[in-house]
């Protein structure tokens, strides 16, 4: 990561500002705008490997600290907190950065790629407003959790906010990250990310990453986990969109697979036309962090130049 990144700042309507980070071509035209969707409890910085990469090959690479993220996190309430109606919220920044970029380069595709949380956050901006995008990428991605453990997380949440307060910071996001870990050898506690021992120090050792949520933002979280798998809203989804899921098969958040074939299934019955999907033997939680990276990176790259 070059410490020389530095962000610009998208001022909200509510007046958070988004810090912004951009990666451009250094020549010729833009094929496309590719925008990167962060997971929970990380930062935008971390997609800079991958983003140079694109940026390499002609594409021009957007990413924002979610509210409660990163540099972000000065303007919306500290680390982990977040307002009243925080998913929304996060959908539209994403929505605003998306439209000023496709402002600036008038007819160039936009494709969003999300990773874990942030899949969510692009399943749901693709409900919303997929008619801007000329497709989405979901990584680190799983369907749900089933409907009663859902509930069960939401009535804990609702107990904690009603005790405490929605800005309390809560243990759910920790304990979850716990539990997913449980499978490996406890070293740092986030093994379940990577089998890249050097990639696992580095998130531990940042202080912008593995953090605990207030408890709205994570009952807000939990709440669009749901609304996004409702068949619904899920029937909001451009049909034409070219979707590609790519999972590690070691990922403990998918349940052995089975929630990335629900979700696939999900996709089938809605009837997307350009839809597939790689899963990584061996691979963990966050494939651009991987020591297979450079396969996935280029099977990324490989798919957007099919496209564009």
């Amino acid at each position: 990561m070059r410490e020389t990144l530095r962000p610009e700042f998208h001022q909200a309507p509510d007046g958070a500002r988004i810090a912004t980070y951009t990666w451009a071509p250094a020549a010729g035209g833009v094929r496309a705008v590719v925008q990167i969707a962060h997971g929970a409890a990380e930062h935008a910085r971390r997609y800079d490997r991958f983003a140079r990469h694109l940026a390499e090959h002609g594409y021009l690479v957007v990413a924002s600290d979610h509210r409660g993220h990163g540099a972000t996190a000065d303007s919306t309430g500290g680390r982990g907190v977040v307002g009243e109606e925080a998913w929304r919220a996060v959908v539209a920044d994403l929505k605003d950065i998306g439209d000023a970029v496709r402002a600036a380069h008038p007819g160039v595709p936009l494709v969003l790629l999300g990773h874990s949380m942030g899949s969510m956050l692009a399943r749901d901006h693709a409900q919303e407003y997929g008619a801007d995008l000329a497709g989405l990428i979901l990584s680190g991605t799983f369907r749900t959790l089933p409907g009663a453990e859902v509930q069960g997380a939401l009535d804990r949440l609702d107990a904690e906010i009603a005790e405490r307060g929605r800005t309390a910071l809560s243990d759910f996001v920790p304990d979850l990250f716990a539990s997913f870990n449980d499978p490996y050898e406890h070293r740092t506690g986030y093994e379940w990310l990577s089998r890249d021992e050097a990639e696992v120090d580095a998130y531990a050792a940042d202080p912008d990453c593995g953090f605990p949520f207030s408890a709205g933002l994570c009952r807000d979280w939990v709440a669009a986990a749901r609304k996004v798998n409702d068949p619904r809203a899920l029937a909001r989804t451009p049909r034409d969109l070219p979707i590609h899921i790519a999972v590690g098969e070691q990922d403990p958040c998918h349940a052995g697979m089975i929630l990335v074939h629900e979700m696939l299934e999900d996709y089938r019955y809605l009837g997307t036309r350009d839809l597939t999907w790689k899963a990584y033997p061996g691979a963990r939680h966050e494939i651009l962090n991987e020591t297979n990276r450079e396969e996935v990176q280029d099977d990324l790259l490989a798919w957007l130049e099919e496209r564009f």
